[in-house]
């Protein structure tokens, strides 16, 4: 809000719309500037006041004529609230304009409140890094020897993760395995990625952390971002899923999952027994162990 009471016509707004043009190139001299998330969202802050600032200052000087400094004052002293319908009844000629400005003072405010969130969410993602035993503890005994009962092959640590709400979430159901967290896509056998494209899920055997064993279905979800047009760029990002019975898992007391604990989930292979076989001569397997217990807020 203290951003928008700077902007006092329609024009401003238009001048605004014109930089942020240029809005991607400012933010790569932020990065220059600093490699952390919070300062330069501060910074790109700071420099689109600073531009703002700039501008009503030139315009104040070339309409010194017209208005006094008293209007000036008051008109920055008013809510922002009343003063947008002040400014909209000054500077607004007709309902086409006044579309177009709410347009652009629309992707000015989502804009600013995007940076804000960013700078939140990149905050917490260190908070709960932070919380992630690295290098990565090696599997329980207990889990290798159900894993060798099973006539277990090629394990290997698919992800360390922090449990979210949306983990634990019956309407979900599913966990989420964000592909740029998988410590080792080669997880996936050529089989595998067949069955994905093809069928877009294949059927996978789980052993949660009582050491039970599931049916579920191992997914690829892929995400586009949706963005305000004309100020940035769609960014696209996939995750592996475990679904289709996650929710068996996750509810199970005796597992006891809450948010915030960390799990690593873990891959191996067994000889297929499916008669054909359905999905080659090996089968998909995985392993959930818990590693942490955190109480709930």
């Amino acid at each position: 809000m203290e951003l928008m009471t700077r902007i006092t016509s329609f024009e401003d707004l238009k001048k605004i719309k014109s930089s942020l043009d240029s809005f991607d190139k400012i933010v790569e001299e932020v990065k220059a500037v600093s490699r952390d998330p919070v300062e330069q969202d501060q910074l790109l802050t700071e420099r689109i006041v600073f531009d703002l600032i700039q501008s009503q200052a030139r315009k104040a000087e070339a309409s010194m004529s017209k208005q006094n400094n008293y209007n000036q004052e008051k008109a920055a002293s008013t809510s922002a609230g009343n003063y947008h319908m002040k400014i909209r009844k000054q500077s607004l000629g007709s309902s086409k304009d006044e579309d177009e400005y709410k347009c652009i003072e629309e992707k000015v405010s989502k804009l600013i409140k995007k940076k804000q969130n960013k700078a939140k969410k990149a905050v917490s993602m260190r908070s709960a890094l932070s919380s992630i035993p690295s290098p990565p503890p090696d599997m329980p005994t207990e889990f290798k020897n159900k894993i060798q009962s099973l006539h277990g092959f090629r394990v290997q640590l698919v992800i360390q993760k922090e449990i979210f709400h949306t983990d634990l979430s019956t309407h979900h159901d599913r966990l989420s395995m964000p592909k740029n967290q998988v410590s080792n896509q080669d997880f996936l056998g050529e089989q595998d990625k067949k069955k994905l494209k093809l069928e877009g899920s294949i059927r996978v055997k789980v052993i949660d952390p009582n050491l039970n064993e599931y049916e579920l279905r191992l997914s690829e979800w892929k995400f586009k971002s949706r963005s305000c047009s004309g100020l940035s760029k769609s960014k696209r990002s996939s995750s592996f899923v475990l679904n289709s019975g996650w929710s068996k898992i996750s509810e199970n007391k005796k597992n006891k999952l809450q948010r915030k604990d960390i799990i690593q989930v873990w891959s191996f292979r067994v000889n297929n027994d499916d008669n054909p076989p359905i999905y080659g001569e090996e089968r998909l397997c995985f392993a959930v162990v818990k590693l942490t217990d955190t109480d709930t807020d």
